[in-house]
């Protein structure tokens, strides 16, 4: 019985996780299976308004977004193109995408400071 690939996006800023994916400038866009990411690349958003902003993520493929702070304009509106966001993280991106990996993400270690993420669970059940 195979696994199925999951196409997870992080938005990023340097080796860290964007404080904010509203003006984010990249996103590291890799697959994961079995806890392990199988591919990689890094796609630079392309300047424009919010529609291709959310475009651009769709068009990758993505199935989950990872990212800092959001605001409920672009929450809503990945949302409503079937992506699952699991906002309000903090840390390295090569840590964060492992956790992901082997589904730990949800621990106090990467919550952002002031979120509560780590007492209850975000909007949108994550």
């Amino acid at each position: 019985m195979g696994c199925i690939a999951v196409k997870v996006a992080i938005a990023k800023w340097e080796n860290s996780i964007s404080p904010l994916f509203d003006v984010s400038r990249e996103l590291l866009v890799a697959e994961v299976e079995r806890g392990q990411a199988i591919t990689r690349r890094l796609v630079r958003f392309v300047e424009g308004d919010w529609f291709s902003r959310i475009e651009q993520v769709v068009n990758q493929g993505v199935e989950t977004l990872i990212c800092g702070g959001i605001s409920d304009f672009y929450y809503r509106h990945l949302l409503a193109r079937g992506i699952r966001v699991i906002p309000w993280v903090t840390g390295e991106v090569e840590e964060v995408l492992q956790a992901f990996g082997q589904n730990e993400l949800s621990g106090k270690k990467f919550a952002m400071p002031g979120s509560g993420r780590w007492r209850r669970r975000c909007r949108g059940g994550w």
